[in-house]
């Protein structure tokens, strides 16, 4: 019981740090007129940080996300949606980096990842 409390506890944690992240890449995506153009100072200094450091996040999420879908085998969240949801994250946080991005994609995109990490918020909130 204590291992599936703490086990719950990182992946709360785990997924509230996501949401930070995809905050902060909504902010950015959603200013446009500030986004400077594509330029390989921009990749190095600000892009590839911030894809390195949800990369990180989301390397620490996954297995908490897997363990907790295939333990509580929630209705709404299947195994496949935690691969999907790594995808879509990778691609916010590259898109939300420049101007000449699709926005109802980006907006697709954050919202399907928006509604996975609340689901599994949700569920693990109902179930304490």
């Amino acid at each position: 019981m204590i291992r599936v409390e703490v086990s719950n506890m990182n992946l709360i944690m785990s997924s509230r740090e996501l949401f930070l992240i995809l905050d902060d890449c909504k902010k950015r995506f959603e200013s446009i007129n500030q986004k400077p153009e594509k330029t390989e100072e921009l990749f190095y200094q600000d892009v590839k940080p911030m894809f390195e450091l949800a990369l990180d996040k989301v390397q620490m999420w996954k297995p908490l996300a897997e363990e907790w879908v295939k333990m509580n085998k929630p209705k709404y969240i299947h195994s496949a949606q935690i691969d999907s949801t790594i995808d879509n994250i990778e691609q916010i946080v590259l898109q939300s980096f420049y101007k000449d991005i699709n926005k109802q994609r980006f907006h697709n995109l954050y919202n399907s990842v928006e509604y996975v990490l609340s689901s599994i918020l949700s569920e693990i909130e109902c179930s304490q």
